[in-house]
């Protein structure tokens, strides 16, 4: 499966091994390519926010020790708390925040994984699961402060909320006030002026019967808090199925294997199976051989009103640890069907002895 973790050394055509000079070196190529003013191209501006975005970690050492860490770990739930503050520190740099500060915008969607086992996604119910999520700050309501902000002129850009960059020779936002002219004093400890903190949240979700292998449930509002009173995101919830001890699920249709003894197999008669809604009886064929299958019309998975089937692949049990009386029968089995070659029990040296005097 693929990873949603973004690869920045190949966003930038680095080795993982780059030194901070070459990062710097591709950096400066790539954005004098793909910079909105000089490229026309509607994709540019979302191509130069990429190479921003990776340029941004990788020429931090701090950032990019934390990124490594987590690219070499795989885990994609501390990415996207990691990307969470990366691309909000790149977005105000690209657009600047004077604009944007005060309006509303919509929370970041969540994706996620979720687990089923195969009677929940069959027969659905609810689901209690627990996510993070990022929520106003609670000690300062979602400001970044803590009562009047005290601010003072960004010292970089003089107020004005843009400079010329040493890399270009045109105005960008400044990166030291966000584009915003100034610098708070007292940010919010609890959050550092974000705004928002990462909560724990607990949601039971309404699974529908029939939900199968790959699909999506969504769960409107659930996403991360929206900035500045904005809507909050969805929740996307990725279906995957557990692993059944007892059931194999080939499509809509499910395969088991069940044992029945020697007699049953031969005699026939009435052996109980499991099914997804419990024990049900089944009746088995005289002679029936080492993988012969039964099918149960209407006993697999549901889906759509419809419902698959249920296969079952019989094995036979052969008894490890006989009694004296039950050997004693199976011998007189054996010699009633004339299988002379079966162990009567004797040791090693009787059986050749019996084998050469039958020569």
């Amino acid at each position: 499966m693929r990873s949603s973790i973004k690869d920045y050394y190949r966003i930038l055509g680095v080795d993982r091994n780059a030194t901070t000079e070459e990062i710097k070196r591709a950096y400066r190529r790539l954005a004098r390519l793909y910079h909105p003013d000089r490229n026309p191209d509607p994709s540019a501006e979302e191509k130069f926010k990429e190479i921003n975005e990776a340029y941004h970690v990788l020429s931090d050492e701090e950032r990019r020790r934390e990124y490594d860490r987590i690219l070499k770990s795989g885990d994609e739930n501390k990415f996207k708390d990691f990307l969470e503050y990366i691309q909000e520190f790149v977005e105000s740099i690209i657009r600047g925040e004077r604009e944007k500060a005060k309006k509303p915008r919509r929370g970041q969607d969540i994706r996620l994984k979720l687990y089923l086992s195969l009677e929940e996604a069959a027969f659905g119910g609810e689901k209690e699961i627990e996510y993070d999520r990022w929520t106003d700050c609670p000690d300062c309501e979602g400001r970044g402060v803590k009562g009047e902000a005290q601010t003072v002129v960004c010292h970089a850009c003089n107020g004005k909320g843009r400079r010329v960059s040493g890399i270009f020779s045109f105005p960008r936002p400044c990166s030291v006030c966000r584009g915003k002219g100034f610098i708070v004093k007292n940010p919010c400890p609890t959050c550092f002026g974000r705004g928002r903190v990462t909560t724990r949240a607990r949601i039971r979700v309404t699974i529908p019967p029939g939900t199968d292998e790959g699909e999506v449930l969504k769960v409107p509002g659930k996403g991360h808090f929206g900035l500045n009173g904005g809507d909050p995101g969805d929740l996307y919830l990725k279906v995957f199925l557990k692993e059944h001890p007892v059931f194999k699920k080939v499509g809509l249709d499910l395969h088991l294997e069940h044992m029945i003894s020697y007699p049953l197999a031969v005699l026939g008669g009435v052996t109980k199976v499991p099914t997804l809604e419990g024990e049900e009886e089944v009746f088995v064929q005289a002679g029936t051989e080492c993988g012969s299958t039964k099918t149960l019309p209407g006993k697999g998975f549901p889906k759509d009103g419809k419902r698959g089937n249920l296969i079952i692949t019989f094995r036979i049990e052969v008894p490890k640890n006989l009694s004296k009386s039950q050997r004693k029968l199976i011998e007189k089995l054996a010699k009633e069907l004339g299988d002379e070659g079966v162990d009567r029990g004797e040791g090693v040296g009787e059986r050749v002895i019996r084998w050469l005097r039958g020569l």
